[in-house]
């Protein structure tokens, strides 16, 4: 074999590897773009827990308040052993495009896209509410119950025209308890959203702000 042929074959081998490995990552950004992320929210015994993930699996990633942690001994530096830092030259500031009316409509243009994409895309599922309505006394407790029902539903019927939600349990109790609540508050909630819609939109308000000289502004 001559050495041409060689180099040939394991050009050949290489190009097969990276079309197999480039097949693969555009496999992975179709599954990425069409899996559903989601995030569990949960307030209960007053702690805020936000877990996060994609396919129904989820991880805690926050909660408030934050358990304690221990605390770590600061190790004090020996005197003497701070480097000499050296002055940067300064450089010239970048002169930045002007903020015209043009531009600041693209940017609420885009904005208001972005913005109807986001939530077009949420899903707010498993939606598990527990309240109980307080007072000072019965009858306070009953009057803040009668306000709470009046405003509140018609509120939800007003993001249900824009979020798609969908309740497991909804109940408001009055709690007549004066010294220890006989109603323990608990509210939690899936927020799920497929990213396609959200990247798709997003490339195109990025390739109009590019096209409208719109980042000149802010790079």
């Amino acid at each position: 074999m001559s050495v041409l042929s060689v180099l040939g074959a394991v050009l050949l081998v290489l190009l097969k590897g990276i079309g197999i490995l480039l097949l693969v990552v555009l496999i992975l950004a179709v599954v990425l773009l069409f899996c559903p992320f989601c995030a569990d929210v949960q307030w209960e015994n007053d702690v805020l827990t936000i877990r996060a993930g994609a396919l129904g699996l989820t991880l805690p990633v926050f909660q408030y308040p934050a358990p304690e942690k221990p605390k770590k001994k600061k190790k004090k530096k020996p005197a003497g052993q701070e480097a000499d830092k050296k002055p940067r030259p300064e450089t010239p500031p970048r002169k930045k495009a002007r903020l015209t009316l043009n531009i600041l409509c693209t940017i609420l243009r885009g904005a208001g896209r972005l913005t109807r994409a986001i939530i077009g895309s949420l899903r707010i599922t498993k939606i598990d509410v527990v309240l109980g309505v307080r007072g000072e006394d019965p009858a306070e407790a009953a009057r803040s119950y009668g306000r709470l029902n009046a405003w509140l539903y018609p509120a939800l019927g007003f993001l249900d025209r824009f979020v798609y939600l969908d309740f497991e349990q909804l109940r408001l109790l009055p709690d007549f308890g004066s010294a220890q609540p006989t109603v323990q508050d608990r509210v939690s909630f899936r927020v799920s959203a497929q990213a396609y819609a959200i990247v798709f939109t997003a490339v195109r308000v990025l390739y109009e702000f590019w096209r409208e000289k719109v980042l000149d502004v802010f790079l």
